[in-house]
């Protein structure tokens, strides 16, 4: 479904959208249902919606220049014409009268056309302009992409595989599919059981395990959704977040009531454990290595749309407890100052003449070597309640995911270990995991680093 962006916009249209929800969700009988077909039902229902009034209709003049106009296109009529009627009347009388007439129309044109272009690409480079100045790069970058000539498509390269360069699309796609199972199945994330069962988990209030395992209210589903970014790509069901914000109350009443559902018989849709995989070049390296390539999860929206809920209850109590050192994916923090506080060091120790030793560390494949077993251990250690983590852990517990390539889809495998790049709890439980790591080093090995006096 192709969203036309500008009835998103429209009151009478959106109106006429969340009616139209208001009614089926009446008509589909949810609570006879479970939850994965109450699910399928809410899928079906707010897709047939969005055909009906939300996409766009099919543009007549799609192959048409986009700064073409329909004055121009009857002056370049006239003038064909014209030019036609000096050809027949080659060889006459009234040759030059016809040649003149084509040759006045040949100049309106062309002035009409290069004026119209000088106006078009003031416009565009002011929409540009606008974006940047509003913070607001997707929309820039959206616009210079429509005018990208000569783009060459990674998923379309070849790939290698043992050194032999792969042609046909199914080989392709069978390599990444294999690429990605080893990767994401056979990663060596292995910890032992003792270090795993030696991980301490604290007593929690009453109050707090009230405030975590609390029913989704309509309010988070509401903020949640507000904080989701709009013109990102669907999972496997094909809904977007512009779609859910556009179903408005009517939209938010009904996710409210997965949500419960879900929350209460911790079940979810069977397809919110299915992902696709989006190979996206790392800027670095051969491309026609798949190892060069970084694996992105299509997830689906509503699902994310849980954990954002689950994120928002979590994360201020969480935040407290991370090292002050650690700035990744944390509200007003930026690695800009770690960059500068190093760059403070070295001038420091240089000018003091300091003996100084700095460790830089590449972790590969982070992400995908997150052994799942301790890091919900250590949800538990940082105070998460049982109902949070089985409530995490329901998107992973049977996770698997499909290749897409060029629209095509690749044979389903599971993914074992990892946490999901593209999910929105990643970086944060990332985040847990790596501080929990950092504080056993520096307190069994006694590291002071560099103290500063300010």
């Amino acid at each position: 479904m192709k969203i036309d962006r500008s009835k998103l916009q429209d009151d009478l249209i959106l109106k006429m959208y969340q009616k139209e929800l208001v009614t089926t969700y009446e008509e589909s009988n949810q609570s006879s249902l479970d939850v994965n077909n109450k699910y399928i039902e809410f899928v079906k229902y707010v897709r047939q919606a969005t055909q009906k009034h939300l996409t766009k209709k099919a543009d007549k003049n799609k192959k048409r220049k986009e700064w073409m106009t329909d004055e121009i296109m009857n002056k370049v009529d006239e003038k064909s014409a014209a030019y036609v009627k000096w050809q027949n009347h080659r060889g006459t009388a009234d040759e030059d009268k016809y040649k003149g007439k084509y040759t006045v129309l040949r100049k309106v044109v062309k002035n009409m056309i290069n004026e119209r272009q000088i106006e078009y690409w003031n416009k565009v480079s002011s929409e540009i302009e606008t974006a940047i100045t509003q913070h607001d790069p997707a929309t820039a970058y959206a616009i210079i992409r429509r005018f990208k000539s000569g783009k060459q498509d990674v998923q379309n390269m070849s790939v290698k595989k043992k050194g032999t360069m792969l042609l046909r699309s199914d080989e392709k796609l069978e390599r990444w599919r294999e690429h990605f199972e080893e990767l994401l199945v056979n990663v060596n994330s292995a910890v032992g059981t003792h270090t795993i069962d030696s991980i301490s988990i604290p007593n929690i209030s009453t109050l707090e395990i009230q405030r975590q395992d609390k029913i989704p209210t309509l309010e988070e589903i509401q903020l949640a959704l507000s904080q989701m970014k709009s013109k990102k790509a669907p999972g496997n069901d094909g809904i977007i977040v512009d779609i859910l914000k556009a179903g408005g109350t009517p939209g938010l009443i009904w996710l409210k009531e997965l949500s419960v559902e879900i929350w209460e018989n911790e079940r979810i849709p069977e397809n919110w454990s299915s992902a696709i995989l989006i190979p996206l070049f790392k800027n670095k390296g051969d491309k026609t290595s798949c190892d060069n390539y970084r694996g992105i999860c299509l997830l689906n929206v509503v699902s994310k749309l849980l954990t954002r809920v689950i994120l928002n209850r979590i994360q201020i109590m969480i935040d407290q407890q991370l090292l002050e050192q650690q700035v990744g994916f944390r509200s007003n923090r930026s690695t800009v100052d770690q960059i500068f506080i190093v760059n403070m060091i070295m001038e420091k120790a240089s000018e003091y003449d300091i003996p100084l030793f700095i460790c830089f560390i590449d972790i590969q494949k982070a992400y995908d070597s997150v052994n799942r077993e301790l890091l919900w251990k250590i949800c538990s250690h940082y105070g998460l309640t049982d109902k949070i983590v089985k409530s995490l852990q329901l998107v992973y517990k049977d996770s698997n995911a499909r290749v897409k390539i060029n629209g095509d889809l690749s044979e389903c495998f599971k993914m074992h270990t990892g946490v999901m790049q593209g999910g929105i709890p990643s970086p944060f439980l990332f985040n847990i995991v790596f501080d929990f790591i950092m504080k056993k080093v520096l307190s069994e090995t006694k590291i002071a680093g560099v103290q500063l006096s300010y």
